[in-house]
C-alpha cells in the first residue's frame, strides 16, 4: 500500500503523463502496482436548482490531455471525475475501482479490465469533431454502467459478464466481436445516434447473447443478421420478425381486454423499431407475463404456436 508521499508523488506524474520509476513501487502480473491510488476529490463549489434538475458546479476536476497509461494496476483505487482528452489506456487493470464521473473524447482504452468497478454516471460515448472513443478487449465483468452516457462509442471484443446495464441506452454505439452473460434490462441499442448521422452505423457485428437474459430489452432499427440471440425456455425467437408482430398485433388488437391492449402497447414498440432489413428478433416470456399476466402470456403463445404451425 502506498504511503501518502508516493500517493501525492504518483499522482502528480500520472497526471503529467511522466514515468514512474524511482518511487519504489511493486509490480503485479507484470504491471506496476498502484492498488490504492487515491485522486483528489472532486468538490461541488455551487449548485443551482433548475425547474428539471439540480446542476452542480465541481472544482479539482482532473484533466488528462493526450496522457499515455500503460500496464499499470489500479485495483481498489478511487478515481472519480477524471476527464480523459485523446487519450490511451492500455494494458490496465481498475478493478473494484470506483470511477464514477469519468468523461471520455477521442481515447482508446485497450486490452484492460474493470471487473467489478464502479463507473456510474460516467460519460463513456463522448464524441469530439467525429472522433469516437474505442473500448477494445475490455472486459466489463460485473462492473457497474448504470447512468453512464452515450452518443457513440466503439466496442470491439469486449465482454459485459454480469455487468449492471439497467436502463443503459447506448445510442450509435457500435458492438463488434462483443458478448453479454447475465440479465440485460431496459437496455436499448441503435443503428445510430440521435442526429448522428455522420458518425458510422452500429451494425451489431457477431455480437453473443446467447447466455444473457433480455428483459424489455430494445433494438432500434437494427437488421441483427449477425446476433446471437438466447435460445432458453424464457426466450421466444420470431422468425419473419416484422411480419409476426404485426400478425400478433392485429389478433391483439381485435381483443377488448385490458391485458391485450397493454400487450400490444408493449409490442407496438417493438414494431415500431424493427430494423428494414430484420429476419429475427426474441421476446422474453416474463416481460409478457408482467405485462399481460398468465392469460394475455397464453394468449401470445396460442398465437405464436399458430404462426409457427
Amino acid at each position: 500500500m502506498m504511503n501518502a508521499d508516493q500517493n501525492r508523488e504518483v499522482w502528480k506524474r500520472l497526471i503529467q503523463g511522466k514515468p514512474l520509476d524511482g518511487l519504489g513501487l511493486g509490480v503485479k502480473n507484470g504491471r506496476l502496482d498502484l492498488s490504492g491510488l487515491l485522486a483528489p476529490e472532486p468538490a461541488v463549489v455551487n449548485t443551482v436548482r433548475m425547474s428539471l434538475a439540480d446542476v452542480s458546479t465541481l472544482d479539482g476536476i482532473t484533466v488528462l490531455n493526450q496522457i499515455k497509461w500503460e500496464s499499470l494496476d489500479f485495483s481498489g483505487s478511487r478515481l472519480n471525475g477524471l476527464r480523459f482528452q485523446s487519450c490511451k489506456i492500455s494494458d490496465c487493470v481498475f478493478d473494484e475501482c470506483d470511477c464514477r464521473d469519468w468523461r471520455l473524447w477521442g481515447t482508446t482504452v485497450l486490452n484492460t479490465t474493470f471487473s467489478s468497478a464502479d463507473l456510474r454516471k460516467s460519460a463513456l460515448g463522448g464524441v469530439q469533431e467525429h472522433r469516437m472513443n474505442t473500448f477494445q478487449k475490455v472486459d466489463f465483468t460485473m462492473a457497474d454502467l448504470r447512468q453512464t452516457a452515450y452518443v457513440s462509442a466503439r466496442f470491439i471484443s469486449c465482454r459485459f459478464n454480469n455487468t449492471r446495464l439497467n436502463k443503459v441506452n447506448f445510442q450509435g454505439s457500435a458492438f463488434t466481436d462483443c458478448s453479454f452473460e447475465g440479465e440485460l434490462r431496459e437496455v436499448c441499442f441503435n443503428q445510430r445516434a440521435f442526429g448522428a448521422t455522420a458518425l458510422p452505423p452500429n451494425e451489431m457485428l457477431r455480437v453473443d447473447f446467447t447466455r444473457a437474459c433480455l428483459r424489455s430489452v430494445e433494438f432500434r432499427g437494427l437488421d441483427l443478421s449477425a446476433v446471437s440471440f438466447p435460445t432458453d425456455e424464457d426466450h421466444i425467437l420470431l422468425n419473419d420478425y416484422p411480419q409476426s408482430l404485426d400478425r400478433l398485433l392485429q389478433g391483439l388488437r381485435g381483443q377488448t381486454e385490458m391485458a391485450s391492449k397493454k400487450l400490444a402497447a408493449y409490442l407496438g414498440v417493438y414494431r415500431k423499431w424493427a430494423g428494414p432489413g430484420q429476419r429475427q428478433g426474441v421476446l422474453n416470456k416474463n416481460d409478457l407475463l408482467e405485462i399481460g399476466g398468465e392469460d394475455g402470456l397464453r394468449v401470445v403463445l396460442e398465437m405464436i404456436e399458430t404462426l409457427h404451425s
